[in-house]
Formats: C-alpha cells, sequence, structure tokens
C-alpha cells in the first residue's frame, strides 16, 4: 500500500473524489490520499478527512475514510466513534455546509446540553392538584400562544445526543399547526423530553436533558393562530368582508362566534378552518368545507361601533347587520347576501 501526497495525484482522481479533496482543502481539512493498487482492473484510492471546527465549548472533529473503487464510491465515516454510512452527494454537502453550518449556530447561542432551558415551562397538561413542590409556572401547549410560521433551528453540540427526531423531517420552515402537533406529540410520549417559550415567544425543545436542542423562532408577521377566541378578539365591533362583499359590522361576539364556527373541527380529511389576528389587530378566518370547494376568506378589522344595532333576526337571533356577508357557510338560512360592490 502507497502513500501519495494529495497534491500530486488531484488531477487524476475521479471527477467526484477531486471535488471532494477541493472541498475539504478549502476548509482547511487534512487530506491525504492512499493508493491500494489495482484491483480487477480497477485502481482503488482511499482518500482521508480529518477536519476540526470550533463550537461553543471546545472544538469538534470529523474524520472520513471515503475509497474509490475505480470510479466507483465507496464511504466509511467515523465520527465521535460512531460510524456511519453515507451517498456521495449528502456526504459532499455536509463537507461543505460544516463550517457555516457551524458558524451561524454559534452565533445564533447554542443550548448546551445539561443547562436549564430558558423560559417558561411547556407541558401537554398543567400541573396536577396535589403538586406541592416549588412554585414553578407551567403554559399548557394547547393554551400556548403560537404564530402560524416558524423558522427551525437544529442545535449541534459536541458535547450532547444529537437530534434524532424533527418536524417536517429538519425543513427550516414550518407551519403553527404543525409545531404544536410536533409538541404534543413529543411531550406526550417521551417523558424525560422538555420543552419552554421565551418571552420573546421562541419555542424551545430537546428531548432529554443530554440532548441537542431544537429551536422554533416565530414569524410575527404570519399572525397568531386563535385557539381562544375570547383571548384575542376583544374589540368591540369589527368591520366584516366576506369573499368580496359588502362590508358589514358586527358585534364582538358575533366575531367570536363566527371564528368559533370555523374554526370547529369537521369530518376526517376534509379541509379544517382556520383564524389568526394578525399584527394591525384584524382577524382573518376561513371555514373549513367540502374537499372540491374553495374556502371563502373574511377578514375583521377593529371598528367604532355604531350609535344603534338596529333589530335582531328573527330567524337567527343575531342583528340584521351581522349576517353572513359571503354567506360562505350560512349562518342563517332567511338571509340573503348583499349585491357585489
Amino acid at each position: 500500500m502507497d502513500y501519495i501526497d494529495t497534491k500530486d495525484v488531484a488531477a487524476e482522481l475521479p471527477t467526484r473524489a477531486r471535488t471532494l479533496v477541493e472541498a475539504a482543502t478549502a476548509n482547511g481539512w487534512d487530506v491525504t490520499v492512499t493508493s491500494q493498487g489495482i484491483v480487477e482492473d480497477a485502481h482503488v484510492r482511499t482518500i482521508n478527512l480529518t477536519g476540526a471546527f470550533p463550537t461553543p465549548t471546545t472544538i469538534a472533529e470529523l474524520t472520513a475514510r471515503c475509497v474509490w473503487y475505480g470510479s466507483s464510491y465507496w464511504a466509511e465515516v467515523s465520527e465521535r466513534n460512531g460510524r456511519y454510512a453515507g451517498g456521495f452527494g449528502e456526504f459532499l454537502a455536509w463537507v461543505r455546509d460544516a463550517p457555516a453550518m457551524c458558524r451561524a449556530d454559534k452565533e445564533a447561542g447554542w443550548i448546551q446540553p445539561g443547562s436549564p432551558l430558558p423560559g417558561t415551562e411547556l407541558e401537554t397538561v398543567p400541573l396536577p392538584q396535589w403538586y406541592d413542590g416549588a412554585p414553578r409556572e407551567r403554559i399548557v401547549v394547547r393554551d400556548a400562544r403560537m404564530y402560524a410560521r416558524y423558522t427551525q433551528t437544529i442545535h449541534h453540540d459536541d458535547t450532547g445526543t444529537p437530534v434524532r427526531e424533527a418536524p417536517g423531517y429538519g425543513q427550516p420552515h414550518l407551519s403553527g399547526d404543525a409545531v404544536r402537533a410536533f409538541l404534543g406529540g413529543s411531550l406526550g410520549f417521551w417523558l424525560s423530553s422538555q420543552a419552554t417559550i421565551t418571552d420573546d415567544e421562541t419555542i424551545i425543545y430537546r428531548q432529554t436533558n443530554g440532548h441537542s436542542a431544537l429551536t422554533f423562532t416565530p414569524d410575527r408577521d404570519s399572525g397568531v393562530i386563535i385557539t381562544h377566541p375570547e383571548r384575542y378578539i376583544t374589540a368591540d365591533a369589527y368591520r366584516v368582508t366576506g369573499h368580496g362583499r359588502v362590508p358589514q359590522v358586527w358585534t364582538q361576539a358575533a366575531v367570536r362566534e363566527a371564528v368559533s364556527e370555523a374554526t370547529r373541527p369537521g369530518p376526517i380529511d376534509w379541509p379544517d378552518g382556520w383564524a389568526l389576528l394578525m399584527p394591525d389587530e384584524s382577524v382573518r378566518f376561513t371555514p373549513g368545507g367540502f374537499p372540491w370547494k374553495s374556502a371563502d376568506a373574511y377578514i375583521a378589522e377593529p371598528s367604532a361601533a355604531p350609535q344603534a344595532w338596529g333589530p335582531r333576526c328573527g330567524t337567527c337571533g343575531w342583528y340584521v347587520t351581522e349576517h353572513d356577508p359571503a354567506r360562505g357557510w350560512g349562518r342563517c338560512s332567511s338571509f340573503q347576501p348583499p349585491t357585489d360592490i
């Protein structure tokens, strides 16, 4: 077996092997190429990589042994005494992205395994009545203030157990419903799991005290998911527009009732309704409906209440001005929608 200096043979390597050597060299990693001779008319070469990159507490190292049998790729990767096999494309992407990924995670502020999670505790159930320990604040997941969109960050730390489960297969952008479902399932299943919500409404989760963490940063422009209409719909009156129809003024109670009806679960596999409190305090909601029918979107904007609300409808009991402006779901069977503008 002959050792060959990388610079002397880089030009002779297969294209993909040469690309890997160039990427690792650009990181400042140690790269060596070893020739193992000719096997069945194919030149066998081994490329060994040793890379070091900073973490918040120490220097983490990756060692990799990549074998080319002619132009065919075989790989064995060793990291923290564990061996992992991976496709060439995935491994090359990791080599290229590792330094930037580590810098970004460090700048974002890693949460060290074993350290207390900042913020207020999140759980699937409230503290039991018999709890007599030290005072502690806890927010139940279904009651937490959550947004329509989140950015997911997977933390990395050389001293902690890597993240093994992440919603959306680790994709960076998630819906608030996906985050809520993940927290409800994971906190309910993994008894040692932990989650908190900070003052800036960032959610932090880790599977055990020794695991690296996940953080979910909210997109505040996406709107707050309305799970409790009485908490989020607080104006005395709202100017409601539905599906391009003439705006109408509704009472606070009417908007709360409409949102409750819109978000009530429907049949399995049918589109669910949704409701959001936007940054300008307006409410946007859409009722669930038939799978083959497009939903009607409603916008309710805070408005001054009229001097007089007028008569109530003899069929539904709401004020006449509070009838559904678009008949999207039919809150009153006797109401005929106004003419389009």
